[in-house]
């Protein structure tokens, strides 16, 4: 189904925009009406093509943040008896994003108009995705809606955690890397050219290092649009490259593999998998659906294909855990306690406790992320350092030679 933009004014005059599914313009059209809204733009947003709504999107996209608080506002007024219309209307105005708060006055709309919570959120998939509507539909269906709002909010705070943890502990190698970069780009813009000259001036033979160096400051000073055009071509192809099928899987493969990172994106990912499994199967999913989910928003395609192989060995017959096992990226801890957890009927808790686990030791790796990385920034560094004084101070030390040769 086509994603439309849409611009138009409500009842009280006050502008609304937002993006929504609808089969048609002119169903989108109908439905405003409906809402007592008067359309004033309405357009098909094209998929790959260039427009001010796609750009604008870009910047205005629903935070982790306010999803979180939202919800988590939500379900507390839902279980304090409070009605959905009144919920829906209070959240409206109460939430900081525009793009929210615009979702929410057509959720209020058409859930008054007849849809259920899910089919409403669902015509926003940029802000609701699948993992959101899917638990939230079985969760009306079941009768549960809270238990499965909690659910819901509880999963959002750990991933929203687990997210903040690991850019906090990338933040040191982030400055000590910029630091690096700013002064290499000084010394190549204004040491190593005033070096340059001097050592010109004697006719000197200068030291490989040396040699390195100047011919580098030398190429990024004379062609820096090439060196900045080849820089953003080579982001162009990768970027593009990454949206192919094969090419996320081979990208998101080698993110589960590399040193240091590795371990932590393989652990993240088991993680986020058994919190929505563990969420999805609590709120009354069968097994092979909540895989499906699980898959579409694990974030790492190369995790996401053996989740896809394990629901498929399911629907086969076989069991979570026999499945799980012969996987690459399925840790042991997980496949041993969901094979405990189906022999005593109690696999829904036992999710629960590898929630737990993991939980910790993505909490132990973020913390030490930066003693781990230590190793290879002290590489790194001396390597540069090395670099640096034996390309400017192997030439001052032959100074004095240079200099009586010269006379």
């Amino acid at each position: 189904m086509p994603t439309f933009y849409y611009r138009a004014r409500d009842k009280e005059g006050k502008l609304v925009s937002g993006e929504v599914e609808a089969s048609s313009a002119e169903e989108l059209k109908e439905g405003l009406f409906h809402e007592e809204m008067i359309p004033l733009v309405v357009r098909e947003l094209k998929v790959g093509g260039i427009s001010i709504e796609a750009v604008t999107r870009i910047f205005k996209r629903v935070k982790h943040e306010d999803l979180m608080v939202f919800t988590r506002q939500f379900y507390t007024l839902f279980k304090a008896g409070v009605s959905m219309d009144t919920i829906l209307s209070s959240m409206a105005k109460q939430v900081g994003s525009v793009v929210l708060k615009n979702a929410l006055v057509r959720v209020r709309a058409d859930v008054a108009a007849g849809a259920t919570l899910a089919q409403a959120l669902a015509r926003h998939p940029r802000i609701f995705d699948e993992l959101y509507t899917s638990m939230i539909a079985a969760g009306e269906e079941a009768g549960i809606l809270e238990d499965v709002l909690r659910q819901l909010s509880t999963l959002l705070e750990k991933d929203f955690e687990i997210k903040k943890g690991v850019k906090n502990a990338m933040l040191y190698p982030k400055i000590v890397i910029t630091v690096l970069v700013l002064a290499i780009g000084f010394l190549m813009t204004y040491v190593v050219p005033k070096f340059t000259a001097f050592y010109g001036h004697y006719g000197a033979a200068l030291p490989l290092p040396t040699l390195i160096l100047i011919t580098a400051s030398n190429f990024v000073r004379g062609y820096w649009y090439v060196v900045l055009g080849v820089i953003t071509l080579a982001i162009i192809l990768f970027v593009r490259y990454y949206r192919t099928k094969t090419g996320r899987y081979k990208i998101d493969s080698f993110r589960l593999q590399m040193p240091v990172f590795g371990q932590l994106n393989q652990k993240v990912a088991a993680a986020r998998f058994s919190r929505i499994l563990a969420a999805l199967y609590k709120s009354g999913l069968h097994m092979p659906r909540c895989l499906e989910v699980v898959a579409g928003v694990i974030g790492n395609e190369a995790f996401a294909r053996e989740v896809r192989e394990v629901k498929d060995d399911i629907q086969k017959g076989a069991t979570l855990s026999e499945s799980m096992g012969r996987r690459k990226y399925f840790p042991g801890v997980m496949v041993e306690t969901a094979s405990v957890g189906e022999r005593a009927g109690a696999l829904d808790e036992l999710l629960t406790t590898i929630v737990d686990h993991y939980d910790l030791e993505v909490s132990y790796t973020v913390k030490n992320l930066t003693t781990l990385l230590e190793p290879l920034l002290l590489i790194g560094i001396f390597g540069m350092v090395l670099l640096l004084a034996l390309a400017i101070f192997l030439p001052i030390w032959n100074m004095s030679s240079v200099i009586s040769h010269r006379k």
